[in-house]
């Protein structure tokens, strides 16, 4: 299967024993990614990467509940939607993702600290490749595991240029692909710019910071872009996906032009 150009995010509510629930019962959160999910495919997107976006406060793994909500609703989507399906566990848990991922059919994960340390708003965060890896290999599942190597919600070890931490990601981590985001639109694409000059033939991933207007940018540098608050009438992680603004992406990408192809599965 041909890797994914454009990839709009479901941002979950806050799910059932999050500190920061709010009491909606899990059936309808289900109803409301299944909805998004149909708006994203209608719209021309590839895949959809839910995550459990709102669940705050953030922790580094989660407990059996979170596991079992997110496999729950992912499998829905697996089975109702003819899009990639892609899961990512805030913050960073990646053998929960790579577990639920197993468990429903999904296609790949994301993955925020695969290795290396960084300083985040939950602490000091270790990387997880052994634990993430360990547990696809013993799932027999093969999702691909798409690793961000820079991210604006986390400090990254000092010292750490991005082409060594591609490097750690791809040849110390496993990952079947590199995640680049910024603090905004300009440095996102400065970012992928030179993760593709460092590493040409690596899967290179844009992780947010785009709109409709950048997105033909992004899609010229990279070969896959994750779409998240610009998918909403009013941008930011809360709400639902506007049809409007993600056929606005979709059609705006509908150009762009892809540099180097790549598979889910290395």
């Amino acid at each position: 299967m041909i890797a994914p150009r454009l990839v709009g995010m479901i941002h979950l509510p806050a799910l059932p024993g999050s500190p920061a629930w709010g009491g909606e019962p899990l059936s309808q959160l289900s109803d409301e990614a299944s909805a998004d999910a149909a708006i994203l495919q209608e719209a021309g997107f590839d895949a959809v990467l839910v995550q459990n976006s709102l669940d705050r406060p953030t922790r580094e793994r989660v407990d059996g509940l979170v596991i079992a909500q997110m496999t729950a609703i992912t499998t829905r989507l697996r089975s109702e939607s003819e899009l990639a399906i892609g899961v990512n566990i805030v913050k960073n848990d990646g053998p929960a993702a790579v577990a639920i991922a197993a468990a429903s059919g999904a296609d790949f994960v994301r993955v925020k600290l695969l290795t290396g340390t960084t300083w985040s708003a939950e602490g000091v965060l270790h990387g997880c490749a052994h634990e993430t890896l360990s547990t696809r290999r013993a799932s027999g599942a093969t999702p691909a595991i798409w690793a961000d190597v820079r991210e604006p919600t986390s400090r990254a070890e000092p010292g750490l240029g991005l082409s060594a931490a591609i490097v750690d990601a791809l040849d110390f981590g496993s990952a079947d692909g590199v995640i680049v985001t910024g603090r905004d639109t300009d440095e996102t694409l400065a970012l992928a710019e030179e993760a593709r000059r460092s590493h040409p033939k690596a899967h290179l991933v844009i992780g947010g910071r785009v709109d409709a207007s950048s997105v033909f940018d992004a899609l010229r540098v990279a070969d896959t872009v994750i779409i998240g608050s610009a998918l909403k009438a009013t941008p930011g992680i809360r709400g639902r996906v506007d049809f409007d603004a993600a056929r606005a992406i979709a059609d705006a990408a509908a150009d762009g032009v892809r540099v180097s192809g790549g598979a889910f599965y290395s």
